[in-house]
């Protein structure tokens, strides 16, 4: 094995003014932010467009978004373990590619079944290109103390992201929803590709320990002995829990069902959200504008669970959010004006923001780093499938009662449901750390 980390470790005998993991957390926050303004929240603009322009259904047109969540659960617990395996970098570079070939190809569709081909195509590489896994995988391994909040800030891609929304509208409106799908699909290679090699799997590599701590005497004997600054495949460099482990606990099980009820609504309206505005009588602009404002909410919600965790039980801080997500779900029967779709959309991101970094704070709490992509994957795999039926469930309500209102109500029973199982969750029995 190459003892080459070892010696710049021992070199090293003060921090940089910037840690790199800082550098990592803004590249995650950029790529993130084109990735959401070209496909994950841009794309439900092209929603009426292509079903105005084939005449299929709203149902069948959810159909796709439906595949992109159960695809994305079932290759989420691969791209951990190929991200815990190959590193970070070289996952991300290869589904950025993969990406922006897919929505080139989107550009050219002509039948329904190209259009899912090419949609799974994009969420192939979206899996392992956004912050589902990969990114979060990265940044958590450099940080330990700060992990909280260094998550918190990687998480805020779709605020940064959600203003240019509103310019993907009017460039569908300039040059048609083909064109726009061509020059966002472009710009994943040109933007995504250069940020995506900024990653690096591990700080120990170049020296430091998380969070930029420089290790003493004792500390570098130790990880020497632990095989921890050694550049080989088989590195674990942080303790924890193995897969299998996590999957025989009731915490994971536990988490599941938490993310998992709470993703059915969620992802039904993301999807119909611009359709469902349009529907109760504003602009596509003023639609629109709503995605923008709830997902620069989120950031306050990101921000806020990220330091909070690091500070205080979870426990407390997800009843809030969940209380305060199952009371404004239900609100949305009652939205007729639209300051009142705005006050929505505000409450809303803030609570959706804050439970997208708790999930990687909450693995890394429970199972440590020891398989902290795989066991990533498998909760965010499993969450994710959940909501698989969310869009065609809101689509196909659509179609048969020409309202949403029915969808709604039965998502916010599911978002109820919970908090009982927050109730069920014990505190992390161990403390996972660097030692």
């Amino acid at each position: 094995m190459r003892q080459h980390s070892i010696n710049t470790d021992i070199k090293r005998t003060k921090k940089p003014r910037i840690f790199y993991g800082w550098y990592i957390v803004i590249a995650s926050v950029l790529s993130n932010a084109y990735l959401s303004t070209a496909f994950f929240q841009g794309f439900s603009v092209f929603f009426l467009p292509i079903v105005n322009e084939f005449g299929w259904t709203r149902a069948q047109t959810s159909v796709a978004f439906s595949l992109r969540q159960l695809e994305i659960g079932i290759l989420a617990p691969l791209m951990g373990f190929l991200v815990d395996r190959l590193g970070g970098r070289k996952v991300i570079i290869i589904c950025m590619v993969i990406s922006g070939f897919g929505l080139v190809l989107m550009s050219r569709i002509n039948s329904l079944w190209s259009f899912y081909v090419t949609f799974a195509l994009i969420s192939v590489g979206v899996s392992g290109a956004s912050h589902g896994i990969s990114w979060p995988t990265v940044v958590a391994a450099w940080f330990n103390r700060l992990r909280g909040r260094a998550l918190g800030f990687t998480f805020l891609g779709p605020v940064v992201g959600a203003p240019a929304i509103i310019l993907v509208v009017l460039l569908e409106q300039a040059v048609g929803w083909r064109l726009s799908v061509l020059y966002l699909g472009i710009g994943i290679w040109l933007i995504g590709i250069p940020l995506g090699a900024l990653a690096r799997s591990k700080p120990t590599d170049y020296g430091y320990l998380p969070d930029g701590d420089l290790p003493n005497e004792d500390t570098k004997n130790a990880l020497a002995d632990k095989n921890l600054l050694e550049d080989s495949p088989d590195d674990h460099t942080m303790t924890g829990q193995t897969a299998t482990m996590a999957l025989r606990s009731n915490a994971f099980w536990l988490l599941v069902g938490l993310y998992g009820l709470h993703g059915v609504g969620l992802s039904g309206f993301f999807v119909h959200q611009i359709p469902f505005f349009e529907h109760i009588g504003f602009s596509t602009a003023q639609s629109a504008m709503t995605v923008s404002v709830m997902f620069i909410a989120s950031g306050i919600g990101r921000l806020s669970a990220g330091f909070l965790m690091d500070l205080i039980d979870w426990r407390i801080i997800m009843l809030v959010v969940m209380v305060t997500q199952t009371l404004d779900m239900f609100a949305l029967i009652y939205v007729s004006e639209y300051w009142h779709a705005l006050v929505f959309s505000v409450i809303m991101g803030i609570g959706f923001g804050a439970t997208i970094p708790s999930r990687p704070i909450l693995v890394g709490k429970y199972f440590g780093m020891r398989a902290y992509g795989t066991i990533q994957g498998l909760l965010q795999g499993s969450a994710i499938a959940s909501g698989v039926a969310g869009p065609i469930i809101m689509g196909w309500v659509f179609d048969q009662y020409l309202s949403y209102n029915p969808a709604i109500v039965g998502f916010t029973a599911l978002t109820a449901l919970t908090i009982p199982v927050i109730l069920l969750c014990r505190n992390p029995e161990t403390n996972y750390n660097y030692s």
